[in-house]
């Protein structure tokens, strides 16, 4: 599935919150028409650019006592100068930031008379091609006079829909005003998002900014979208595999996923979760079940610390120190001086994979494996850490021996767990 955009209709009112930008993958800001001037512009592209938010331009027509929700009667002619004024005025402001508004979409009464007046359209279209150019992507309804226009000027073209709109059972949006037309409630924007999202009719889906409750209609939103992005492949017939991003607290994972009806394990990598499940009761969709966590990660804090005393002895400390251009000393400092999560438990019983290693000692696996790692030593390899439970063959950079740990009971299994937090402190002598 391609994935399907959030975008959010800001710059329209004073106070506005910073998260809706975070959120939004498109800021569509409002641009003197039917809100905004050249400050709540200027603050909307600084949140763009702070938060990596693609900026596109909401014009409208000119109507700022009706907030652009009245259709006015004006020529194509008016439209097009009107429509080019006011996303040449927010292409003016970004330009002094080199940041480019990439987005166009009409906003209000303009919006759905465009998509039903094809000389309307056109005058749009031209407004935004002659102020923007013809990279801009135009934002509008699935289908219509909008999308020919768009299509016809050699535009990209996005299909909108909407997360916090009801709709009436021609799907068209209900008239605001009436009954079930905004939608607040967190459970309907969800179902609102997931129907739109994976029924391949839209490529974005919109939440305004005026809405009551926008951050965190926005917050569930986006959480279903990012949810929904996660690639999946099957592995066979009774399994399949997630890649997992990078902030995805682990154990968490593991735990949601655990608790999906008909799934019998779940098993966590570095980068992936396995599902495995009975071939003839897969269950439904379990990336939603990780939407929880992308809205409201689990906290780590709470999880279990291990502190693991080290005597920084290891055969292959000086060549990191060297490598780091550091003193041996130095290396395990900075070695001590980070606090790691268990990112995945594999290779030997008990073996640990810690993140994140301070970049400036990270170092590449040895080219040439050992043939025989003593037990208890610590190592590192790329950006992770850890602790060899056992004498075993190994290829990572040899810099101390732990001391007093023991990593893996037949009877408890791992000591350290997915998610588990871990310290090292130094032990000389």
């Amino acid at each position: 599935m391609t994935e399907c955009l959030l975008n959010i209709d800001l710059g329209e009112l004073p106070g506005e919150d910073e998260q809706l930008y975070a959120l939004a993958h498109v800021a569509n800001i409002a641009c003197g028409g039917h809100a905004g001037d050249d400050a709540s512009m200027r603050r909307a592209l600084t949140l763009c650019e702070r938060h990596g938010t693609r900026a596109g331009a909401h014009p409208s027509y000119e109507d700022r006592e009706g907030f652009g929700r009245r259709a006015l009667d004006v020529t194509p002619e008016q439209l097009r100068a009107q429509v080019a004024t006011q996303c040449g005025r927010l292409a003016k402001l970004a330009s002094e930031r080199r940041l480019p508004v990439a987005y166009a979409k009409p906003h209000g009464a303009l919006y759905h008379a465009a998509n039903a007046t094809p000389d309307l359209a056109r005058a749009v279209v031209a407004g935004v091609v002659e102020a923007l150019g013809r990279a801009v992507t135009v934002i509008g309804p699935g289908a219509g006079a909008l999308r020919d226009a768009a299509r016809a000027a050699g535009l990209p073209y996005a299909r909108e829909g909407f997360a916090d709109r009801g709709t009436r059972p021609d799907g068209s949006l209900i008239p605001r005003g009436q009954p079930g037309a905004v939608l607040t409630d967190h459970a309907q924007a969800r179902a609102n998002t997931l129907r739109l999202a994976t029924g391949d009719s839209v490529d974005t889906v919109c939440v305004h900014g005026d809405t009551p409750g926008a951050v965190e209609l926005a917050r569930e939103v986006r959480a279903t979208l990012d949810a929904l992005a996660l690639r999946s492949e099957p592995l066979g017939d009774g399994a399949l595999r997630l890649v997992l991003p990078e902030g995805l607290e682990r154990r968490a994972t593991r735990e949601a996923l655990r608790a999906l009806p008909g799934v019998l394990d779940a098993v966590i990598t570095e980068e992936h979760a396995c599902v495995y499940f009975a071939p003839d009761a897969p269950p439904e969709e379990p990336r939603l079940a990780l939407a929880r966590l992308l809205r409201v990660p689990a906290p780590v804090a709470g999880r279990p610390l291990t502190t693991i005393s080290v005597r920084y002895d290891g055969q292959d400390l000086n060549a990191v120190a060297e490598r780091a251009g550091l003193t041996g000393d130095e290396v395990a400092r900075r070695h001590t001086a980070r606090e790691y999560t268990v990112r995945c438990v594999g290779f030997l019983p008990g073996f640990a994979y810690l993140g994140e290693v301070d970049p400036s000692i990270a170092a590449p696996r040895l080219a040439t494996p050992r043939t025989r790692v003593p037990a208890l030593a610590v190592g590192i390899a790329g950006g992770r850490t850890g602790v060899y439970p056992f004498a075993s063959p190994g290829g990572w950079n040899l810099i101390g021996t732990a001391l007093d740990f023991t990593a893996f009971t037949p009877e408890q299994g791992s000591v350290l767990q997915l998610g588990d937090r871990v310290r090292f402190e130094r032990v000389d002598g």
